[in-house]
């Protein structure tokens, strides 16, 4: 705190002297000290234009916010970016110029252009090559610090990936038909709890018997109490969601045609269940979408933890903003 205090009354002798030597440090003065560096006035400025005329040219301009708005998020993107760059220092890490250039001919052909089209799409939107290349190098450089720094906090489930899809699909479903098989372990309404988990313990090596390769409808027919539904497989029929008890409907809706789960427990004991078919929804089945509801999961969280990753570096470094 003390070679922070020092650096700032030096930095106020420094532009103390420079107003008096005739230099326009007002104009180009000091927005903000993030450890031993500062962060200049025209670096903010140069910052909020090139958003200003972003804005000016995107295609879903809106009202463009204040001048303090845009100056304080100048600022605050700048603060985070040198803090990263003085990680990247600590860590060593660099970005070469081939790096760079590799990465700009990598978007331009992402955006089926070649360099030139491409330099000529960033100018119409406000920025040049120059610009583009330094923000690149900023980006590529984040890119491998947070990498470093931030992915092994990232861990983005099959499980996860599958709820959030349930969550997007169940509204589609809850107006479709679908075929239902079960298996009945019947658990009377007596039972003491070390009866509830044997019979539990029975329903798991009957879920494991089919998911070793027996037949759900063989296996059903041999061991279901449900009377009604066994002689036929366990099989319960064409259905709509609300038909049955909402123990297994809401387990159903989350299903996959095919798919087997259980133990599920209702009032009348413990459940194996199979979707045996749904009507087509449209909706893409899991399987085919997993890969890249994980990616966009595991980009959302990577960004979660890189704010949070950025305000505990703000708490250990000494910031000052001055504007």
């Amino acid at each position: 705190m003390i070679r922070s205090t020092i650096l700032i009354f030096l930095l106020g002798l420094t532009l103390s002297a420079g107003v008096a030597n005739g230099k326009e440090l007002p104009a180009d003065g000091i927005a903000a000290i993030v450890g031993d560096e500062i962060i200049l006035l025209s670096e903010v400025h140069a910052r909020m234009e090139i958003t200003v005329q972003q804005m000016q040219v995107s295609p879903t301009r809106q009202e463009p916010p204040a001048a303090t708005e845009v100056e304080a998020q100048a600022l605050s993107d700048i603060i985070d970016d040198r803090l990263v760059a003085q990680q990247a220092k600590e860590m060593q890490i660099s970005i070469t110029d081939q790096e760079v250039e590799s990465a700009i001919a990598n978007m331009a052909a992402q955006n089926n252009m070649d360099l030139e089209t491409f330099r000529s799409a960033l100018e119409a939107q406000g920025t040049n090559m120059a610009q583009y290349r330094i923000s690149m190098r900023s980006d590529l450089l984040k890119f491998k610090v947070m990498n470093m720094r931030v992915r092994a906090r990232v861990n983005v489930s099959e499980e996860r990936a599958r709820e959030f899809y349930n969550a997007q699909v169940r509204d589609v479903r809850r107006s479709a038909e679908f075929e239902g098989a079960h298996i009945l372990i019947r658990v009377p309404q007596d039972s003491r709890a070390i009866d509830v988990a044997r019979l539990r313990e029975k329903a798991l090596n009957l879920v494991k018997r089919i998911n070793g390769g027996a037949s759900f409808e063989e296996v059903a027919m041999g061991e279901s109490e449900d009377a009604v539904t066994a002689p036929r497989g366990g099989h319960l029929g064409r259905r709509l969601p609300g038909d049955i008890p909402n123990a297994l409907d809401s387990v159903f809706l989350d299903m996959e045609p095919g798919e087997v789960t259980g133990p599920v427990k209702s009032a009348a004991g413990f459940h194996i269940l199979k979707l045996v078919s749904r009507e087509d929804t449209g909706v893409k089945p899991f399987a085919e979408v997993k890969n890249l509801i994980i990616g966009q999961l595991t980009q959302k969280e990577m960004e979660r933890q890189q704010g949070l990753w950025l305000r505990e570096l703000r708490k250990k470094t000494f910031i000052k903003t001055l504007i």
